[in-house]
């Protein structure tokens, strides 16, 4: 897929559309234009993938924002009538006070699944275009980054919207206090915007280098993430020796305090730029106290009216301040997932997944004039390796071993005749018909395997009953038995030996009954009994059943146990080599 598109479709777990990640200036990009766009993307993506246009959290705002309105209109009635009798203002007062307090109560509550809501759209978007990647994404992604999209970005940017609903709320006091002020006292009322002006002139000086120590702060938790996870994968090598254990250590706690400091930077920077309104707030009580007395006289009456008017929306003021620092790093983590995204969009394999039939069987498959080119990730300049062209057939029933060097391109060559990787020249054809989008998906359906870089779910994902009651036969026969059970589609214990690992991954894709099985070095970590039974017993077994057998080997003195053998060297095929399977001695 060439280009980047500006907005990607999302989809839900039903598949329909949901959200989309619109294209917003980037966080290099000055000027009060710019700014002001990245914030209304954000608003609106929120907004819009939230629902909250349709959700009762929009009454409940008004609610909270008039009641907060109401008390104050009440509290200056009262005080100003209050030699006549408190009348209907102080029902008024009662009646907006324990509104608002309602109001607010659910306000938080439904913001709260609104937040969740949110986060489990965009979970699910990313999950789903990770199923659809193409090889070379999934291969050679930065981990890191992935996982710090979809945990600390995501929940960045989900919990803004509480401060977008607090700003709805601000905002509609606002419109009906500021303009009751300058009713009251016009000289109050300019003080305020005033106060307002600043508070915001504070944060726009402020914004943009805490934005970058902001931006800063993800880089180093994704570069964080990368190495918990070398942890993890690499456990037994960080063993083997001191020194790169206290290096990796090393690294790490760098990563970290890079993190914190970033973190330090971009929260001080916001800390300050929210003083700035909240000093700004300050001032303007300070103003109505001594100005307005030596402007308006001294008309206590009025004073109080506004204080009383300061005071109650000092509130929705200050979360108008609060909620500019969220919304910037809000936009920080918008930008995060939206490049993620953008590199898995144009990642996303042309393939339709569940499109076109699914074969059961097969009578050939055939590689014509098939190429590929692979590119070693992050290095543009160095030598691509060149596969092909490769011109095979294959029918079932077949043992089919496949030999050469490191680096020859045996693996590769798997990855085409399984359709995970698509040819850059050339075509796969499955019984004379050659596969496109919409039929690789089904094509792919015929294989199972263990392939060198397996990986070990701790569930049958996927299998019905028929298929568990195989794969715990095939337990057994591949004698795991004493160490693995299987609890309905559960596996007992994945903590296993490599060679043992390697068997029950073998269980399962047994288990699967395909009409191909693709084995990379299965033999190759598994001692000599089970490397005999593999060779003597369970190959012969497989290719009796009519499947076709793909075991990529290194076993020169197995060679004589299959029906061909294709020898690789330098990306490709220098020969294939028919012959008689020896029978097990």
């Amino acid at each position: 897929m060439a280009g980047k598109p500006d907005s990607v479709p999302a989809m839900t777990s039903e598949g329909n559309v949901s959200i989309e990640l619109r294209k917003i200036p980037g966080p290099e990009e000055r000027g009060l234009k710019a700014l002001f766009r990245r914030r209304m993307t954000v608003i609106r993506f929120l907004t819009v993938t939230s629902g909250v246009a349709r959700d009762p959290i929009v009454l409940l705002t008004l609610l909270a924002s008039i009641s907060r309105s109401g008390m104050i209109f009440a509290i200056n009635e009262t005080a100003q009538n209050f030699d006549e009798g408190f009348g209907w203002s102080i029902w008024l007062l009662i009646v907006s006070a324990l509104t608002m307090l309602v109001a607010s109560y659910y306000q938080r509550l439904r913001a709260f699944g609104i937040i969740t809501r949110i986060m489990a759209r965009l979970r699910m978007r990313m999950a789903h275009q990770l199923l659809r990647a193409n090889v070379d994404f999934l291969s050679s992604s930065p981990r890191g980054e992935v996982y710090s999209a979809a945990t600390r970005e995501v929940g960045e940017l989900s919990g803004a919207v509480i401060n977008v609903i607090e700003a709805i709320e601000a905002v509609v006091v606002l419109l009906i206090a500021v303009p009751y002020l300058f009713y009251v006292s016009w000289a109050a009322g300019l003080a305020a915007v005033f106060a307002v002006v600043i508070g915001i002139a504070g944060y726009l000086l402020l914004d943009l280098p805490a934005r970058r120590h902001n931006a800063s702060a993800s880089q180093t938790f994704a570069n964080y993430c990368d190495r918990i996870g070398d942890m993890l994968s690499g456990w037994r090598e960080l063993r083997q020796r001191q020194t790169r254990r206290e290096a990796i250590e090393g690294v790490t706690m760098q990563a970290i305090s890079d993190n914190v400091d970033s973190h330090r930077k971009s929260e001080t920077l916001y800390s300050a730029s929210t003083l700035v309104g909240q000093s700004a707030i300050v001032l303007l009580l300070c103003f109505v106290v001594i100005a307005i007395p030596l402007l308006q006289g001294g008309d206590t009456t009025t004073m109080f009216q506004v204080l009383t008017i300061v005071f109650l929306t000092n509130g929705p003021i200050e979360q108008m301040f609060n909620m500019m620092p969220r919304l910037s790093r809000a936009e920080n983590a918008y930008y995060k997932i939206q490049n993620v995204e953008e590199r898995l969009s144009a990642a996303q394999s042309n393939v339709l997944f569940g499109g076109g039939a699914v074969p059961d069987r097969f009578e050939r498959i055939e590689l014509r004039d098939v190429q590929a080119t692979i590119r070693e990730p992050g290095k543009p300049d160095a030598e691509p390796f060149h596969l092909g062209p490769v011109n095979l057939a294959f029918e079932p029933g077949e043992t089919v071993f496949i030999c050469g060097g490191n680096g020859s391109g045996k693996t590769t060559l798997l990855s085409l005749i399984t359709g995970l990787r698509h040819p850059d020249k050339g075509e796969i054809l499955l019984d004379g018909q050659a596969l496109d989008d919409e039929t690789t998906s089904g094509y792919r359906e015929l294989f199972c395997g263990v392939f060198s870089g397996f990986h070990l779910f701790d569930r049958a994902y996927g299998m019905d009953e028929g298929e568990l009651a195989e794969l715990d036969r095939r337990i057994t026969q591949l004698g795991l038995s004493e160490r693995v059970k299987l609890r309905e589609d559960r596996f007992s214990s994945t903590s296993l030996s490599a060679g043992q690992s390697r068997r029950l991954a073998l269980a399962v894709a047994l288990a699967e009954q395909r009409p191909i099985i693709v084995l990379d070095e299965f033999a190759a970590d598994q001692d000599p009994a089970n490397r005999a039974f593999f060779y003597d017993v369970l190959v012969p077994e497989l290719a009796a059943t009519g499947q076709l057998v793909l075991a990529i080997t290194h076993d020169d003195h197995q060679f004589g146990k299959c029906d061909r053998l294709i020898k690789m060297e330098g990306g490709r095929v220098v020969s294939d080599e028919r012959q008689t399977r020896k029978a097990a001695s």
